[in-house]
């Protein structure tokens, strides 16, 4: 990783490393580390790094924007496929990725769903990362929605759209896709259906994405949408994307003592380490743990 900065790791909840202990040399710096407790949840993470100079939170055109390259001018949402699983009182999102879906697949559901959209004065655009983007007309008024990366495991109520419109298409996209015949055979070969489709992310294109990174390492389409959006010399800093890995000592292995690193995690919490700190040894706690 380059850069002369701090380096930023952004991690999975602690609690996926349960039951992981750190190295001994690790665990030494550790007793000096500075922790605070910040909002918890991917976007919040997120947010705390990248900041489109106009207001909101406007993923989906800036995802459209890194996929296609035709955000332009308009309002953009995600459709994300989801899978819900119907309770006593209402339904939980279990999946919202990891579907795998295939192009004839993703084609299918667009051909079925396209109609519900049109009806409404949306388009419905497929994207290439197993999702939906809707392009809004102006004047439409964009749903206020919880991004479908933070509503894993979530009960939806609560969480639905207020505005009428928004509320008939994601029951109608329901509807459509519970009785879709590709679901049936998703099933049949043991894969989990597509059953909804999650709005959120919507906006216009922001004029940039500011940000203090000179390196930013990510396979995730969001980052790489908003630091897509960088202008070079913004800084010195490093960005490290290490939310997929589960083991701890792969995340040691991004750890260099001489180098200020943030080491950032989905549950809110965020160590500081100084190298200067390592000849702090008056300053001894507890170490950390997960």
């Amino acid at each position: 990783m380059t850069g002369t900065g701090k380096r930023v790791l952004l991690l999975p909840e602690k609690r996926r490393f349960a039951g992981q202990q750190p190295s001994t040399a690790f665990s030494r710096l550790g007793r000096r580390f500075k922790t605070e407790a910040l909002e918890p949840g991917e976007t919040h993470q997120l947010q705390r790094y990248f900041h489109p100079r106009d207001a909101g939170w406007p993923l989906a055109a800036l995802c459209r924007q890194r996929e296609s390259g035709d955000a332009g001018s308009e309002y953009w949402l995600r459709a994300d496929p989801v899978f819900l699983q119907v309770e006593m009182r209402g339904a939980r999102v279990m999946a919202w990725d990891g579907f795998n879906l295939t192009e004839s697949e993703m084609h299918a559901m667009t051909a079925a769903l396209q109609a519900c959209f049109a009806d409404h004065g949306i388009d419905l655009l497929t994207g290439s990362q197993e999702t939906f983007y809707l392009r809004i007309r102006d004047g439409i008024p964009l749903p206020s929605a919880v991004p479908v990366t933070d509503m894993l495991g979530c009960d939806i109520t609560g969480h639905l759209p207020s505005d009428r419109r928004w509320m008939a298409l994601f029951n109608e996209s329901q509807i459509v896709l519970h009785n879709h015949p590709l679901n049936v055979i998703r099933q049949q070969n043991g894969q989990l259906p597509v059953n909804g489709l999650w709005f959120w992310g919507g906006g216009i294109m922001p004029s940039s994405v500011e940000h203090g990174f000179e390196a930013v390492i990510s396979d995730d389409v969001m980052v790489r949408a908003l630091s897509h959006q960088m202008s070079p010399g913004q800084g010195s800093d490093a960005l490290c994307d290490m939310r997929h890995l589960r083991s701890w000592p792969e995340i040691e292995v991004g750890f260099d003592p001489a180098i200020k690193t943030l080491f950032d995690f989905a549950d809110g919490t965020r160590w500081h380490w100084q190298p200067e700190w390592q000849w702090h040894f008056w300053k001894r706690k507890s170490i950390p743990v997960f």
